[in-house]
C-alpha cells in the first residue's frame, strides 16, 4: 500500500466486525429516518401536488443534512484520529512501532488514515441518501458534490490536527481535551479575528467562507450566497486551503515524530544520562567493595575496578552517542535504583480513600494540565465576549442561551472525556489490575474516581455556574431561571463524569469505551439540537407532527440502550434508553413554551435518574464489571 502496512493492515481487519456495517447501515437508516420525520414536520400527511413545496422541502433537508454531517465530522474526525495514538502511548505499543524500519512518513499517514477509515466509510454510505435530496429538486449535482468535498477537507484537516495533538501529548485525557479545545478556538478565532476587519476577501470570497466550513456549506446550500465564478467558490477556496492545511500538520507531524515520542516522562535509556550511568555503576562497584572488605578482600583491586569501569564506560558512552545520532534516536525504558531513601519528611501520607487522594493531590492524568484549562479560559473568554459583541443584545432573548449552551455543551464533552480515561488508562498501563488486588471497596474505587474527574475539571464546572450567576445579577436571566440552570447543569456534569466511568467498566477494549462514551453524549445533545431545528421549522399544528417524532425518538432509544445497557443489560437502563430521549423532548418543548419550572422538574428527574442508575450496578456489582469474579467482560 502507499502508505505502508499500517494502513494496509487496517483495510483487511477493519471489516471483519459485524460493528463495521452496523454503523454503515445504522448512520444510513439515521438519515432515512431524519428525512422522513422532517417530511413530516413540513409537509405532514396532505397530498402535495405543488413543485414549489416538494422543492422547498428538498431545500431544507439538505441543508439540515450538511449541517448535521458536517458537525460529525468536525466531532468523530479529529477524536478518532487523537484516540488511535493516545490508547497505543497508553498500551506503550507505539514505542514497539516506532522500533521497526517503518519511516516516519509511513507511521503517520497509516495511523492517520488507518483511523480514519471508519469515517471516510460513513461519509460514503451517505452520499446515495444526499443524491435523493436531487429528487425532490431545489438542490444541483454540483452542491452535492461540494458539499462531500468540503465535508471531507474538514475531516481531513480535523484528523490531522487531532494526530499531532496526540503525538505531542502524554495522556489519553490531554490528546482528547487538547483536540476538542484546538477545534473550538480554530473556529472562534476565526470568526473574532475577521470579524475585527471590514470584510476581508480573497478573489472576491469573504475570507471567513474560505476558512471556516460551516460558512463555506452554507454558501453551498444557499445559492443566493454563492458566487457565479466557478474560480471563486468557498467551497474550491476552502478545499484548498483545508489541503494545505492537513499537509503542512503531517509535515510538522513527520518532522516531530521521534523528538515528541518517547516522551519526556518516559524513562530515558542510559545513553541519555551517561553521568547517571556512570554513577550508578559506581555506587553498584562500593557495594561490591564493602562486600569486598567484609569478607577480607583487597580495597585496592576493588576500587580499581571501580575506575577502570567508570573510564569504560564513559568512552562507551561517549561513542554510543556519537552512533545514535545517525540512527533511530529511540530511547529503550529502563529502571534505576538509588541506594540513598529520601529522608521520612519527603514521604506523604494518603487520606482515608486512597483514590480521591490520588485524584486530588497527584498529577494523575500528565504533567501539564494548565494548557487544557487555559485553553478552555480562552474559549470561554471568547463565549463572553460574543455576548458583549452585538450592542443590541436587549433585543434577543435567546441571546444568553447562544453564549451560555455552546460551553455549557464543551464542559460536558471535556467531564465525559475525563470520566472515560480515567478508567482506560488505568487499564491500559496494567494499574488496574493492581488496584483489583487491594481492599478498596467498590465505594471507595467509584465514589473517588467519580469526584477526582469532576475535580481535575473544576474550571470547566465552576466558569458556567459564574457566568450564569453574572447574567442573573446583571438581568439578563431571572434568578429563578439561573437556580434552574445552575442545578440542571450540576446534575448533567455529574451525569457525564459517570457516563465516562459507566461506558469505561462496559467496554474493556479502551477505543471502544471512549467512542460509546463521547458518542453518547455527543448524539444526545445533536438530537436535542436537531429536535428544536424541526419544532422550529414547523408552520402548522404541532400535534400532527407527534407520531413522526415519536418514530424519530423512538430511534434515539434504541440507539442509547444498544450504547449503554447492550453489554450489561438491568431494567433500570432499560428504563434510561426508553425515558431519556422522550422526556429530552418534552423539555425542549418546555422551554420553547416558557414552561422553564417543568423543563426543570423533568430534566432533573430523568438525568438524576439516569444518574443513579448507572452509579448503583457500578458500585454494588463493580467486582463483576471489572474482573474480580469470573464475570462479565465487554
Amino acid at each position: 500500500m502507499f502508505a505502508g502496512p499500517i494502513i494496509a493492515r487496517e483495510i483487511l481487519t477493519a471489516p471483519r466486525p459485524p460493528r463495521f456495517y452496523v454503523a454503515r447501515a445504522s448512520y444510513a437508516a439515521l438519515l432515512f429516518i431524519l428525512m422522513w420525520t422532517a417530511w413530516q414536520v413540513l409537509v405532514g400527511w396532505r397530498e402535495v401536488t405543488e413543485i414549489g413545496i416538494i422543492a422547498r422541502f428538498g431545500g431544507i433537508l439538505f441543508q439540515m443534512f450538511v449541517l448535521m454531517q458536517l458537525t460529525l465530522m468536525l466531532f468523530f474526525a479529529p477524536l478518532a484520529a487523537a484516540t488511535a495514538v493516545a490508547l497505543e502511548k497508553d498500551r506503550r505499543t507505539f514505542v514497539l512501532l516506532l522500533m521497526t524500519d517503518l519511516t516516519d512518513l509511513e507511521i503517520v499517514l497509516g495511523k492517520l488514515l488507518a483511523s480514519l477509515l471508519q469515517i471516510l466509510t460513513l461519509l460514503l454510505s451517505a452520499a446515495p441518501v444526499y443524491f435523493l435530496c436531487l429528487m425532490l429538486g431545489g438542490v444541483s449535482p454540483v452542491q452535492v458534490i461540494e458539499v462531500l468535498g468540503v465535508t471531507a477537507a474538514a475531516g481531513l484537516a480535523g484528523g490531522c490536527l487531532g494526530l499531532l495533538v496526540a503525538l505531542s501529548r502524554d495522556r489519553t485525557f490531554q490528546s482528547l481535551a487538547l483536540t476538542v479545545l484546538s477545534m473550538v478556538l480554530g473556529l472562534a478565532s476565526i470568526e473574532a479575528v475577521l470579524a475585527l476587519f471590514a470584510s476581508p476577501s480573497i478573489l472576491g470570497v469573504p475570507l471567513q467562507s474560505a476558512l471556516n466550513p460551516y460558512r463555506a456549506a452554507l454558501a453551498i446550500v444557499r445559492p443566493e450566497t454563492r458566487e457565479l465564478g466557478q474560480i471563486t467558490r468557498a467551497s474550491l477556496l476552502f478545499m484548498s486551503s483545508a489541503t494545505i492545511l492537513s499537509l503542512g500538520l503531517l509535515a510538522f507531524a513527520v518532522v516531530k515524530l521521534r523528538v515528541w515520542n518517547p516522551s519526556s516522562n518516559e524513562p530515558r535509556e542510559v545513553l541519555d544520562e551517561p553521568e547517571e550511568a556512570v554513577e550508578t555503576l559506581v555506587e553498584i562497584l562500593e557495594v561490591k567493595e564493602e562486600v569486598g572488605q567484609a569478607v577480607g578482600a583487597g580495597v585496592g583491586g576493588v576500587v580499581t575496578h571501580a575506575a577502570v569501569a567508570s573510564a569504560v564506560l564513559t568512552h562507551s558512552v561517549a561513542t554510543l552517542h556519537a552512533e545514535a545520532g545517525a540512527t533511530t534516536g529511540l530511547h529503550v525504558p529502563r529502571r534505576t535504583h538509588r541506594r540513598i531513601a529520601p529522608p521520612p519528611g519527603k514521604y506523604r501520607s494518603s487520606w482515608e480513600n486512597p483514590i480521591l487522594w490520588r485524584e486530588f493531590m497527584t498529577r494523575a492524568y500528565g504533567s501539564k494540565p494548565l494548557i487544557i484549562k487555559a485553553a478552555y479560559v480562552l474559549c470561554f473568554a471568547l463565549g463572553v465576549a460574543y455576548f458583549y459583541a452585538n450592542p443590541n443584545m436587549d433585543l434577543d432573548p435567546w441571546r444568553p442561551a447562544k453564549a451560555l449552551l455552546p460551553l455549557a455543551v464543551l464542559s460536558l464533552i471535556l467531564v465525559n472525556a475525563q470520566g472515560v480515561t480515567a478508567l482506560t488508562s488505568e487499564r491500559d498501563t496494567g494499574a488496574l489490575d493492581l488496584l483489583l488486588v487491594t481492599e478498596l471497596s467498590p465505594k471507595e474505587f467509584i465514589y473517588g474516581k467519580l469526584y477526582g474527574v469532576l475535580y481535575n475539571t473544576k474550571e470547566m464546572i465552576v466558569l458556567p455556574v459564574l457566568f450564569t450567576l453574572w447574567l442573573a445579577i446583571q438581568g439578563f436571566i431571572s434568578g429563578e431561571n439561573a437556580l434552574f440552570i445552575t442545578v440542571d447543569f450540576l446534575l448533567l456534569v455529574h451525569f457525564a463524569g459517570m457516563l465516562g466511568l459507566h461506558a469505561a467498566i462496559t467496554y474493556t477494549n479502551s477505543r471502544a469505551a471512549v467512542a460509546h462514551s463521547l458518542g453518547t453524549i455527543f448524539f444526545l445533545m445533536v438530537g436535542i439540537g436537531l429536535c428544536a431545528f424541526l419544532i422550529l421549522q414547523s408552520d402548522r399544528g404541532f400535534g400532527r407532527q407527534l407520531l413522526s417524532f415519536m418514530i424519530f425518538i423512538g430511534a434515539g432509544s434504541v440507539a442509547l440502550f444498544s450504547s449503554l445497557g447492550a453489554k450489561n443489560p438491568s431494567q433500570a437502563i432499560f428504563l434510561v434508553a426508553l425515558l431519556t430521549p422522550f422526556w429530552s423532548f418534552y423539555c425542549v418543548i418546555s422551554l420553547m413554551e416558557a414552561a422553564f419550572l417543568a423543563a426543570f422538574l423533568f430534566s432533573v428527574g430523568v438525568y438524576g435518574f439516569a444518574l443513579l442508575a448507572m452509579l448503583v450496578p457500578a458500585v454494588s456489582d463493580f467486582d463483576i464489571a471489572l474482573g474480580r469474579t469470573n464475570g462479565i467482560q465487554g
